[in-house]
């Protein structure tokens, strides 16, 4: 499938009627003809781009030549209808009838996906506080949360650059039970396809390992230096070696999946390969650069074909991929940019964002391709991603996916996009956490355009946190 075919197919998908019945929250809604019909809705959620409502709501219809503009209660009134069901429909329709179709990119035959969570910024509410939470120690009641915030998890195939699955969660919600809800939905689809699962640290667990077993998975998780600390430690020295683990009655207990409870309660047996080995980065400071090598340990269930240079290059080099994915998200798409205080609303204008993001980077992606890279140039050029981005915004696009007449104008944004490009300068890593500040940074964004993380105050100045 071309990406012209894609982006059809997709504009297909949100124009459907079929997803009314998948819509609905009170019965009958959608059916009759109204000034926002599902489809207008639906548009609206993936291509609204403007800091305010009133501007979106001005460029969208007014792209759709409809100068009888809604008003902001009818836009926001018609986004807590919405059953937010609907993008899951929308995204298992993706996944089958268009991701299944493309060119992927795999490695030795295997899709590469990778699960991380981030949180996501909400306008400050009562009820969102109540829906979603936020930060809050054990003094504070929920009306004292300053930000209400949402914990947002996502399945990311991490070389092709798209988003499987996606999930809005309250702010408390850990990650390995986010990863579970997305492997249960994913279950069907991932049946029969050869799947490596990347992770950080705080995903290993003996649970997660026996599923990825059950259903053959691979896996490739960072591991944190406690896990299974007693039977490590007799490999002292070892780089590359295997693990039998058996887990005890207390353990067993603990696990949530039952499945994986009755199969780790029939064999509390695991064979897990335990590689050592270490990164190097430059972090970027203010006054100079310096290099940086880390000592890694990963759990993982390749095997030996996958040797120690391939894992680490694999986990450093492709899992950052869905870090980036969150930077294009919060930083060039602006999702955690929200007109309402209602929670549905909240979501759906937080899934809009995420299927414009699939739609944005199937273009990126073959617009790379199209350039040509000059081998006396000393770095790889890659198509300008706000470019595409603007682009996509453009009135003319948008026109051209409400009425499923893309075909054309793909192609112009995909040639244009391969023209406007820009280099690529590796090893820089700029130090995000815990990053020291003698006073409060006066701008929300750096020179880069990526935004100052928030900070707290500490005994001599500031600190960089992620809360």
């Amino acid at each position: 499938m071309m990406p012209h075919e894609a982006i059809s197919v997709l504009s297909g998908i949100i124009n459907d009627e079929a997803l009314i019945d998948h819509a609905q929250i009170i019965h009958n809604s959608f059916t009759r003809k109204r000034k926002i019909s599902l489809d207008n809705l639906l548009n609206y959620l993936i291509f609204r781009n403007h800091d305010v409502l009133s501007e979106d709501l001005v460029s969208y219809f007014g792209a759709l030549r409809d100068f009888d503009i809604p008003t902001r209660q009818a836009m926001i009134k018609r986004m807590s209808i919405l059953n937010y069901d609907v993008w899951d429909f929308i995204m298992d329709r993706f996944r089958n009838e268009i991701y299944n179709e493309l060119p992927l990119i795999n490695f030795i035959d295997y899709i590469v996906i990778a699960v991380d969570g981030s949180f996501l910024d909400l306008p400050p509410h009562i009820a969102l506080n109540h829906y979603f939470g936020g930060h809050q120690t054990s003094k504070m009641k929920i009306s004292d949360i300053k930000k209400p915030q949402t914990k947002v998890s996502m399945i990311y195939d991490v070389l092709n650059k798209v988003i499987l699955d996606f999930s809005i969660s309250h702010y408390k919600t850990s990650e390995i039970p986010l990863l579970f809800k997305h492997l249960k939905k994913l279950q069907e689809f991932f049946r029969d396809k050869k799947i490596i699962l990347l992770a950080d640290r705080y995903y290993g667990s003996a649970e997660l390992f026996r599923y990825c077993e059950m259903h053959n998975i691979k896996y490739l998780v960072r591991a944190k230096k406690n896990f299974f600390k007693h039977y490590i430690e007799k490999h002292e020295g070892e780089k590359d070696f295997n693990v039998n683990i058996k887990l005890d009655k207390a353990w067993i207990r603990r696990i949530k999946n039952d499945k994986v409870r009755k199969s780790i309660d029939e064999d509390p047996k695991m064979d897990i390969r335990v590689v050592r080995g270490t990164y190097t980065y430059n972090e970027k400071n203010k006054k100079k650069d310096r290099e940086v090598t880390v000592e890694t340990q990963y759990f993982t269930n390749l095997d030996e074909g996958f040797d120690i240079a391939d894992i680490i290059d694999l986990y450093h080099h492709e899992r950052w991929n869905v870090e980036n994915a969150y930077d294009v998200l919060k930083n060039s798409l602006n999702i955690e940019q929200y007109n309402t205080h209602n929670p549905i609303g909240i979501i759906n204008e937080t899934m809009g964002k995420v299927i414009f993001y699939n739609i944005e980077q199937i273009i990126f992606i073959e617009s790379r391709k199209r350039i040509k890279q000059n081998k006396k140039c000393k770095y790889e050029y890659i198509p300008n991603n706000k470019y595409i981005i603007n682009l996509l915004h453009h009135n003319d696009f948008i026109v051209s996916f409400k009425m499923k007449t893309v075909d054309k104008i793909v192609e112009t944004i995909i040639s244009t996009g391969a023209k406007e490009k820009i280099s690529v300068r590796k090893g820089r890593h700029y130090k995000r956490w815990n990053k020291f500040f003698k006073s409060i940074p006066k701008t929300r964004h750096r020179i880069d355009g990526r935004r100052n993380p928030p900070v707290a105050k500490g005994k001599a100045g500031f600190v960089t946190t992620n809360h």
